[in-house]
């Protein structure tokens, strides 16, 4: 192991059990919905008007359920520059991501982020960093959370493999508030006519290399890899935070409501389950997902996602909690084509 990963590794560990906030507030603009959402093809009305967030319940531009890595991963970067040097970028891999929504993110949010350092490990070839986060807002009212591992990978470490796992001693990692329940979804899909193992309708889209220049410029991330496939041409791998977006919009056009989902998570790890997208190439990615879970007292189903492409699986895993209205509060809402 290198004497800049070893350090790398030991700045990691010594953060276990600490909480960082990160230097700037981020303040969530109407363009920047409208620029993540065209980037992730998110195309409920809620995303670009107004007055369709309006009829959903909110006074400004609602953010696509998946805006909020955006901020994870601004704050990744700010953790790798500033806290945890030595490790190479691009060798570093998202492994996986939770994503805890007690409310959507609106235009005109302006939000505080702290990160807590959970945990360490080696495992042979890699470090393994796992964080939670928690965005606040304007009001200091938690609004999100979110969870991930970073791998990243190394050398093979001196010694047995060792794992650092969370003490006591935060400073405080807030809980979300019940912001939840301060809205009664608006979802178009009655919870008292699924069942468990009822197919969601499967759907499509197409990927292209244009697609992910603009996602990157969205997200600020213009270092997507580039690998050699099998074919010997070169392939831009898009980043598995992109495919759960684009899940969640397929997941969104099925609900009707875009802020009913209080959960993603989503398992990456797998190094089966990349999506590459070809130099010249577009590829095709097919959705589909399945009732796996409800309960009609809490009102909620949890659905099993997937997304296929090229034959390849693109989650290891990848799930959602939906919230639905009591059975005499269902309403009317805004129709639109994904």
């Amino acid at each position: 192991m290198s004497n800049t990963v070893a350090s790398a590794a030991g700045q990691a560990r010594a953060l276990v059990g600490h909480h960082y906030r990160c230097a700037e507030p981020f303040r969530v603009e109407r363009t920047r919905i409208r620029e993540f959402a065209r980037a992730v093809q998110a195309y409920h009305p809620a995303h670009w008007r107004e007055a369709a967030a309006a009829r959903l319940g909110f006074d400004a531009v609602v953010a696509p359920p998946s805006f909020a890595a955006l901020i994870w991963q601004q704050a990744r970067r700010e953790i790798l520059r500033t806290l945890i040097t030595g490790y190479r970028l691009d060798r570093i891999v998202h492994v996986d991501q939770t994503l805890e929504i007690g409310r959507p993110l609106l235009a005109g949010d302006v939000l505080t982020c702290d990160i807590y350092f959970e945990s360490f490990r080696q495992f042979h070839d890699f470090d393994v960093i796992t964080i939670n986060g928690v965005l606040t807002d304007q009001h200091g009212m938690p609004v999100q959370t979110g969870s991930t591992a970073l791998l990243a990978r190394t050398t093979p470490p001196e010694g047995p493999h060792s794992s650092v796992r969370t003490r006591a001693g935060f400073d405080r990692e807030p809980t979300l508030a019940p912001a939840r329940r301060l809205r009664r979804p608006r979802t178009r899909v009655d919870l008292d006519r699924l069942t468990v193992d009822t197919d969601l309708p499967t759907a499509g889209t197409t990927l292209t290399r244009r697609d992910l220049a603009t996602y990157a410029r969205a997200v600020g991330d213009l270092d997507m890899p580039e690998r050699a496939a099998s074919a010997g041409q070169p392939v831009i791998v898009a980043p598995g935070i992109l495919v759960l977006a684009l899940t969640a919009g397929y997941l969104t056009s099925w609900t009707g409501d875009p802020a009913a989902v209080t959960t993603y998570r989503a398992e990456f790890a797998n190094q089966v389950h990349y999506l590459a997208v070809p130099r010249a190439d577009a590829v095709d990615i097919e959705f589909s997902g399945r009732v796996v879970a409800c309960d009609r007292v809490r009102r909620t189903a949890t659905v099993s996602l997937n997304a296929i492409s090229q034959g390849r699986r693109l989650f290891g895993y990848a799930s959602a909690e939906v919230r639905f209205p009591p059975p005499a509060a269902r309403h009317t809402t805004i129709e639109f084509t994904p």
